[in-house]
């Protein structure tokens, strides 16, 4: 099967959420490697036509997104509360820093109460419940989501540390 980059693009555009590699494969009946080949195509093609949009491809998956330059006229159709709060950004930096963590840990590093702003970035999907620690009250362990990594624009916690670690040294 021959794909036109503009059917992929279609389903890109029309995902609410990032698509796997493999899901894509599925939809288009082609392998894997075709498929990722095509992805490439498109991701030429819209940087060589100088579009508005790029190809991501993600952890989370692959998605459309719309290119930094045009960053602060698409900021402009943001809502004030899609907006992190400085707090939760440092609460979400604590998690995917040292993640699976548990509440109390994230406030020992913070050194404040972080129920509020746990519960915001559970409810955005940022972070999620990964089971619970093996003490005494079993509290609850956390970590980041495939929604962070896409949001981070990275394809997994190792990548984002490795990429901290590259501004530190």
């Amino acid at each position: 099967m021959s794909l036109p980059t503009k059917h992929l693009e279609a389903v890109l555009f029309s995902a609410a959420k990032p698509i796997s590699q493999d899901m894509l494969a599925d939809v288009f009946e082609l392998s894997e490697q075709e498929i990722s080949d095509y992805i490439k195509s498109l991701q030429s093609e819209l940087e060589l036509n100088d579009r508005g949009i790029r190809v991501r491809v993600s952890g989370a998956g692959v998605e459309l997104v719309s290119v930094s330059e045009s960053a602060p006229y698409v900021g402009h159709i943001r809502k004030r509360e899609d907006k992190l709060s400085n707090a939760a950004m440092e609460t979400l930096a604590v998690i995917a820093y040292k993640q699976p963590i548990t509440k109390a840990e994230i406030e020992e590093v913070r050194g404040v109460n972080s129920d509020k702003i746990i519960k915001q970035l559970l409810t955005r999907s940022l972070i999620a419940e990964l089971g619970h620690k093996d003490t005494v009250g079993r509290p609850i362990l956390y970590g980041t989501t495939d929604e962070f990594l896409r949001s981070a624009g990275v394809e997994s916690i190792d990548a984002l540390h490795q990429e901290v670690s590259e501004t530190e040294g």
